[in-house]
């Protein structure tokens, strides 16, 4: 099968793609990419008659192409999906970078999670150059030379608007800030909670962040003091985020392969990582992807950061959620999974609620079940303990 990597994230190069010469015979390729829900909107099944998108994650947005047979969910986490890119071998590859410098290098800028690994993976290597793609100390670079075509296009990059939390998810922050020690070295996903995090680390000392991507309130907190070093994969945010980038000090730019690799991220002393998931059964087992049987998204890196944190020396893995959905209605504590699990049992670490945060490492059977039973919402309580009476 015949194969397109494409960047993803903040650099999408999805309006020079009609532009490329060199990709018109490619046109009904599989496009293959790092793809975040939500961020990334682009249907690439659309550019041909037989084209195919395929990514380790699952949107609404790509939903339809799915149906008919165009989209590809790759099952693996986004350190698998890293793997898989050093592994690949590619017709093609559609790269936004920089302009060149005055000894004609060109930086892949606040993007490097996968494409500096795919570069030498492509027989056919497509620049796009953005004039608007920060260019950022200690990005990786490539020679203009080594690009078979330039395509020259000054388009806006991909944004994320961080969201104000609400009721809710102020209240778990609370309870997953109360956990992290000074001196942690902190990881967190984005979305509603990761974006909650941030405000609530105000007044914490010494932390530092690793993760795959960083967004705006990242920016004030280093200012602020409060992370020392900060290593990612990726710059996702604002326009005015993209424009200080280059002036953030303790910045280090790392590929996923470095990133979000399990037995590194053991190393790391007190690694904390804080995800979030749509249920836990009382099992301790954890849904991150799928709502009403439909695949929304997919493991990410959660599999890997919390592995990571479970194995670190005082690590504290966490997965945080709001107790209920559908305006409590629904609880999201449930008796147990019918859908295949993000995390499995045996990985779980810490989970925390609005209601409070319990350490099931130590917990095994009954005494986890009631332990997940106490944080969740109370109008659901007695139904979970019947459940598992009847022995779900």
């Amino acid at each position: 099968m015949t194969r397109v990597f494409v960047s993803a994230s903040a650099a999408e190069p999805f309006a020079a793609a009609p532009l490329s010469r060199r990709l018109e015979p490619l046109l009904s390729a599989t496009f293959e990419g790092g793809f975040i829900p939500g961020v990334n909107r682009f249907d690439w099944s659309t550019l041909g008659p037989d084209a195919r998108m395929a990514g380790p994650f699952m949107s609404p947005a790509w939903r339809s192409s799915a149906a008919a047979g165009r989209f590809e969910r790759l099952p693996t986490t986004y350190h698998g999906f890293a793997r898989r890119v050093a592994a690949a071998r590619y017709a093609a590859g559609l790269f936004m970078v920089t302009p060149p410098d005055a000894d004609g290098v060109c930086s892949f800028g606040p993007t490097i999670d996968f494409p500096p690994t795919a570069l030498e993976r492509c027989a056919i290597r497509i620049g796009v150059i953005n004039p608007s793609l920060p260019r950022l100390p200690g990005s990786p670079t490539a020679p203009v030379g080594v690009f078979d075509e330039l395509i020259e296009l000054d388009t806006p990059l991909v944004e994320y608007a961080v969201r104000a939390p609400g009721t809710v998810e102020t209240l778990i922050i609370e309870h997953v800030v109360a956990l992290i020690p000074n001196g942690a070295t902190l990881q967190a996903g984005i979305g509603r909670l990761g974006d909650a995090l941030w405000a609530g680390l105000a007044g914490k000392e010494g932390l530092s962040l690793q993760s795959g991507m960083i967004c705006d309130p990242v920016a004030a907190l280093i200012r602020q003091g409060v992370f020392a070093q900060v290593t990612t994969g990726s710059l996702l945010g604002s326009r005015a985020f993209y424009a200080e980038a280059a002036d953030l000090p303790g910045v280090v730019l790392a590929p996923a392969l470095e990133t979000h690799d399990v037995a590194r991220l053991a190393m790391i002393p007190t690694f904390v990582a804080v995800n979030s998931a749509i249920e836990v059964d009382l099992l301790g087992q954890v849904n991150a992807e799928w709502v009403d049987g439909e695949a929304i998204s997919g493991p990410g890196g959660l599999p890997d950061f919390i592995g990571g944190a479970r194995r670190s020396p005082g690590g504290l893995p966490i997965i945080a959620l709001g107790s209920t959905a559908k305006g409590g209605a629904i609880s999201r504590i449930i008796p147990r999974l019918d859908v295949p699990p993000t995390l499995p049992a045996a990985e779980v670490g810490i989970v925390v609620t609005e209601h409070g945060a319990v350490d099931l490492r130590a917990l095994q059977g009954e005494a986890r079940a009631m332990a997940l039973i106490e944080i969740a919402a109370p109008d659901h309580r007695a139904a979970l303990r019947q459940a598992w009476r009847r022995g779900v």
